[in-house]
């Protein structure tokens, strides 16, 4: 299946354009939508929805908190989970993945 085209975009002098709303329509975009441009392996280029999280978040998306909720997701679908860690251990993991504040201009 060839892609379908939706329209072309050009910039103005500062590097800005405008999607049509056909546009806006196929790709959902919407007022304050956040759009991350990727580079594919093929050298083309991707359009990905984002969202901003809040830096008082970002311990959740750390690759090993990840790791360690899709295992409790997993656990707990089986019914084989128990409770090893302890509260120490949950703040111990939370403090490991706290990155150190910068310093304020």
């Amino acid at each position: 299946m060839a892609p379908a085209t939706l329209g072309v975009l050009t910039f103005d002098k500062k590097g800005r354009t405008t999607f049509t709303e056909r546009m806006r329509q196929a790709l959902e975009i919407e007022d304050g939508t956040y759009v991350i441009v990727e580079r594919t392996e093929r050298g083309t280029f991707e359009l990905v929805p984002a969202t901003l999280v809040p830096n008082d978040q970002m311990w959740f998306h750390h690759p090993a908190m990840q790791a360690r909720v899709a295992q409790a997701e997993r656990d707990f679908a089986t019914g084989g989970f128990t409770r090893t860690d302890t509260p120490d251990d949950a703040q111990a993991l939370l403090d490991s993945l706290k990155r150190p504040s910068r310093p304020r201009k």
